[in-house]
């Protein structure tokens, strides 16, 4: 039970405002960068800055889920972390924080919740020990720790309430520390680690620089198509149950909910199709959203050209194992648990445990469905096609709407809408191979954990597209989500010229 009002906080993600939504950040939420050292970041992606301190507060949040609207209730009560400095909404998970290598962070946490609660970070083996890179230990409510830490290792990091384990932790009270490595080894390009084994390290050395990958090295941003330098993005995955939750916060005051309890009754709870009487999760998320709100989220979805490689970072808050498969693009995994893979394997789907971190690195190569001299999906000259004309761009393909153009409706004040919209082969689904987790709420398909890459253009080298650089038609619609409304810029991956929907046939 929480000293506040259960509804304190809420946050329904569906009716917020696009221009305060879009500006959260790489992760599709509120996103802190510390000090000094990356302010690149926080002027050319859409983040908050902050002094070297950070200041939360525990406290609780009831959110409007995916299923949420005017004829259909659907909010789950959490336990947050709040920013308060910068003053955020309270939100779940809490903000992505983004530090730099060697940075030390002070941070303040005030617990006002009735419950003693904790704010840790663990350790990486084979540093300082694996000592906890943070460790409040318990705070009592109403009392503040303060304390402070050195961002130590490069890579995605999961903070969490560590107490009453997992409880506490699902509930909500978790979040990512991001940080980012300074410098390079020398004669090598960056790659997203302090000490790449020789497999990682190649791959990110041949991403720009070898005929297998063209396109920009990781590091490498282009203003004029609005790309960012040093692209990653951050999946978090979490379950979420209104029933056991509610039961959670309604606990006595200052009694822990029973964490085998707990257990039993959010893994083993009987099925019952009432979604108001079971305890089983009905939600799966990725950074709090889901369905819709997470596969057209360009923080989320990966939204690029051929040729701009990228990390995706995969922290499992939960207690469900995952497999998440990429569509269009195999993806090499170079890191798991903080440790860098001395044989990246290139795969197209693998399993993310509870509490894991796994790092999937997508090469951004050409789509595989194009055949071209060597092979399919490599960037040489396509192949010509029984129409005499190259199978790449797929014009005909990007040319087809559905309805036909010209296929009209009437709105409520009885103006005619158009209904074609273009059927774009390049928008692929990121999916998750336990198959439970694509619904919500009990049964709605596609609503659950899925997000996606789409491929808004092709950046080619080798002079067998116009220019080098090539960028695919954007329709309207889906051209205002990478959009700021507030100052009309390209939030990310479509030049600021790029038409909204330009023809495509020779």
């Amino acid at each position: 039970m929480a000293t506040t009002s259960k509804t304190a906080s809420f946050v329904n993600v569906k009716t917020i405002d696009r221009r305060q939504f879009l500006k959260y950040g790489f992760g599709g939420l509120a996103v802190i960068v510390v000090g000094s050292k990356l302010s690149w970041l926080a002027k050319d992606q859409p983040a908050f800055a902050a002094t070297q301190t950070l200041s939360f507060r525990i406290t609780d949040a009831v959110k409007g889920m995916v299923t949420d609207n005017a004829v259909n209730s659907a909010k789950c009560y959490f336990w947050v972390y709040k920013a308060q400095t910068p003053n955020l909404p309270a939100d779940c998970p809490g903000p992505i924080i983004v530090a730099a290598k060697g940075d030390t962070v002070n941070i303040t946490v005030f617990n006002a919740l009735d419950e003693p609660h904790a704010f840790f970070i663990p350790g990486t083996p084979g540093v300082n020990g694996g000592a906890p890179m943070v460790d409040s230990g318990p705070i009592a409510p109403n009392t503040t720790w303060s304390g402070s830490f050195t961002a130590n290792v490069s890579g995605a990091h999961l903070y969490f309430d560590n107490l009453n384990a997992p409880v506490n932790r699902m509930m909500g009270l978790h979040g990512a520390l991001i940080v980012m490595p300074t410098a390079a080894a020398a004669g090598h390009k960056f790659t997203p680690y302090d000490s790449p084994t020789t497999g990682v390290q190649k791959l990110y050395d041949d991403f720009g620089s070898s005929a297998h990958f063209p396109g920009l090295a990781w590091e490498q941003g282009d203003p004029l198509t609005n790309t960012p330098p040093f692209r990653q993005y951050v999946w978090l995955d979490h379950q979420a149950s209104p029933v056991l939750f509610a039961e959670v916060g309604n606990w006595p005051a200052n009694l822990d909910y029973p964490a085998q309890q707990f257990l039993d009754r959010f893994l083993r709870d009987p099925f019952n199709p009432d979604p108001n009487r079971t305890r089983l999760p009905q939600y799966f998320t990725i950074n709090g959203q889901s369905g819709f709100f997470s596969h057209f989220n360009p923080h989320i979805t990966p939204m690029v050209r051929a040729g701009e490689p990228m990390c995706v970072h995969i922290l499992n808050a939960g207690l469900w194992y995952h497999s998440m498969h990429l569509h269009a693009n195999h993806m090499y995994i170079t890191c798991v648990n903080g440790v860098v893979q001395e044989n990246p394997l290139w795969v197209d789907v693998w399993n993310v445990e509870p509490m894991e971190r796994v790092d999937y690195t997508i090469p951004a190569m050409r789509i595989p469905d194009v055949g071209t001299a060597r092979g399919i999906g490599l960037p040489d000259a396509p192949l010509i096609g029984v129409n005499g004309r190259p199978c790449y761009p797929p014009v005909e393909e990007m040319d087809l709407h559905f309805p036909p153009l010209g296929t009209k409706a009437k709105d409520a004040a009885g103006n005619d809408v158009e209904l074609g919209q273009r059927m774009s082969p390049l928008c692929y689904p990121m999916h998750d191979h336990a198959e439970p987790t694509q619904t919500a709420q009990g049964g709605n398909y596609n609503l659950g954990l899925i997000s996606g890459i789409y491929f808004t253009g092709d950046r080619n080298a080798n002079g067998t597209l116009p220019g080098g650089v090539i960028d695919f038609p954007v329709d309207a619609d889906f051209r205002i989500a990478l959009i700021d409304e507030a100052t009309g810029k390209p939030i990310y991956g479509i030049s600021a010229t790029s038409p909204p929907a330009p023809p495509m046939r020779p």
